[in-house]
């Protein structure tokens, strides 16, 4: 199946396979396709977005990520190449705020962190990147403003694309969502259509997705919901607890590390904000590197950021004071790891605002992995020690900020 735009400068050809071919032809007032990583999910969505808009003149749409500023980063890189050599040009310089076409049809472009703009009226469709990423209210939000009061595409459509997220996830449970399903057998720059063998890329591609591991291998490699049996945070969930921040928001700001070599060094940059929600704004997360180069990175973090505390295992003194030799605050805590989990847990509870304590910026992607993974021993009170290196710097943090009098810090010297 080939879909061919005419314009005055091009036409422009995309040929859909698989999901992506059914994405196309769906008009479901609801619809995501979700499927594991490079499945080419987003190009067909964007190539959705595209034709709907250039084949109903004077349609309004829009482009939707669950924060305005990942949209300019990801999805309208891939946007930009759909429309090359079409009749379109954006209006808002290098962070565009909406693209306008020549026939009168505007695809405006946000963030559900500022959706004054994509939500000011109707939209005739309105497409979302990553939309495992956003909570069902603020899909909800999003479904009112494609009702059909804007009276121009005659199907008006929410529509989505996904990677797959904790088997819980809302996107599986809500009523009205078409899932369509989307594998990687249908990206023709992965498999040859004509023979069904991969190409080289596609050999290099799934190389790696399969040498994925953990709850990682199973969204990103297999495409499957799933939360690790057992999760020892089995209240984490990507559209709750993942998400941007900006620095202005925060007062004070810590360290927490775990010690590693042959397993991870980790150290997380966190932020405490006014109401005493902390968030996670990046990782350090290797194996492998000595000592003196973890401390060389926290002194880099602190210029940046005067950190008052850098929070580490007790147990780990030589790590204590060599990063107190070059000034940096750190002190070690020791307590009872159940005591911790338990008040990381609270932490990760959604509170009566409807926010939980603590969040995570997307980048992290390896805390974010353990957050997922860290699961209990069978039928015993005890985490496996396994993917638990971040999850061991942040309960020697909480604690730290949480209660530091009675849980425990210890200064070494």
């Amino acid at each position: 199946m080939t879909y061919v735009i005419k314009t005055d400068y091009a036409n422009a050809i995309y040929t859909p396979y698989g999901g992506a071919a059914e994405l196309m032809y769906c008009h479901d007032h609801e619809v995501i396709i979700q499927g594991p990583a490079e499945t080419g999910k987003t190009l067909a969505a964007c190539w959705k977005a595209h034709i709907i808009a250039s084949k109903y003149p004077k349609a309004q749409g829009a482009i939707v990520r669950k924060t305005q500023k990942a949209v300019y980063g990801s999805v309208l890189q891939t946007f930009e190449r759909v429309i090359e050599g079409a009749p379109v040009v954006p209006y808002g310089g290098e962070k565009p705020e909406k693209y306008i076409y020549a026939n009168g049809s505007v695809i405006w472009v946000g963030g559900m962190d500022n959706p004054d703009k994509i939500l000011s009226s109707e939209r005739d469709f309105i497409y979302v990147n990553q939309t495992e990423e956003l909570t069902q209210d603020d899909w909800e939000k999003l479904v009112t403003r494609a009702t059909g009061r804007a009276a121009v595409v005659p199907y008006p459509q929410v529509f989505g694309d996904c990677n797959p997220s904790g088997s819980q996830h809302w996107i599986r449970k809500r009523q009205g969502i078409k899932l369509i399903r989307s594998q990687h057998k249908d990206n023709p720059t992965l498999v040859d259509q004509a023979t069904g063998q991969l190409t080289p890329q596609g050999e290099r591609t799934m190389g790696i997705l399969s040498g994925l591991t953990g709850v990682r291998r199973k969204r990103l490699f297999e495409g499957i919901w799933a939360t690790a049996e057992g999760a020892v945070y089995d209240t984490f969930g990507a559209a709750v607890h993942v998400k941007e921040r900006e620095r202005d928001e925060f007062t004070r700001f810590l360290m927490m590390m775990d010690e590693g070599y042959t397993n991870p060094a980790v150290i997380l940059d966190v932020g405490i904000d006014g109401d005493g929600r902390l968030h996670i704004f990046r990782e350090f997360y290797r194996r492998g590197v000595l000592q003196k180069d973890v401390v060389i990175t926290a002194q880099s973090w602190r210029k940046d950021y005067r950190h008052f505390l850098v929070a580490v295992d007790a147990a780990a003194a030589g790590l204590i004071a060599d990063l107190k030799d070059v000034g940096l605050p750190a002190r070690g805590y020791k307590g009872r790891v159940l005591d911790g989990i338990t008040l990381v847990q609270s932490y990760l509870a959604v509170k009566a605002d409807g926010k939980p304590r603590l969040t995570i910026d997307p980048s992290c992607v390896e805390t974010i992995n353990e957050f997922e993974s860290y699961t209990w021993k069978p039928e015993k009170d005890e985490p496996i020690k396994e993917n638990d290196h971040a999850m061991d710097a942040l309960r020697y943090g909480i604690n730290a900020v949480d209660a530091p009098s009675a849980r425990g810090l210890v200064d070494h010297v």
